[in-house]
């Protein structure tokens, strides 16, 4: 269980696929990763699209790093139903082909957390300062170096 103080994390697909695509190596995402899924270090949020996209490059991705990685960040993550003021705050950031970015900002900003993505589609939201934002790198340099 997650320590209720801990900071709010989102980690979008990208983040996931980056620490899953070469699963022979242990690069800095997967530790990232790892990391974040300590109880004390955050406390992980998404939503039934991150989910889903999580499980779909498990197996787009096949191996059992994959596979079991993707079956801890489920465990890990806390699932939020969004709600619908929350979307229409975060969809004017966002292209009408962004609609699960959409949602994971909208899952961030009912939170408060911070969402960990190198997709520019984010960048709209993140210069508007509604959900604070973090690329991969710069989540690697504030959790794990």
């Amino acid at each position: 269980m997650a320590d209720p103080g801990a900071q709010a994390v989102l980690l979008d697909t990208n983040v996931f696929v980056s620490a899953i695509r070469r699963p022979l190596r242990q690069t800095d995402t997967f530790r990232l990763l790892v990391r974040l899924l300590a109880p004390e270090e955050s406390r992980l949020v998404g939503n039934e699209v991150l989910a889903r996209d999580y499980l779909r490059y498990a197996r787009a991705f096949p191996s059992p790093t994959a596979s079991a990685l993707a079956v801890r960040l489920l465990e890990a993550t806390e699932l939020v139903p969004v709600e619908e003021r929350f979307l229409r705050a975060c969809a004017p950031h966002f292209p009408p082909d962004a609609a699960a970015n959409c949602v994971h900002a909208a899952t961030c900003l009912q939170t408060g957390a911070i969402l960990v993505s190198n997709d520019k589609h984010f960048q709209a939201i993140r210069r508007a300062g509604l959900v604070p934002v973090l690329t991969a790198t710069e989540a690697i340099r504030r959790w794990v170096h």
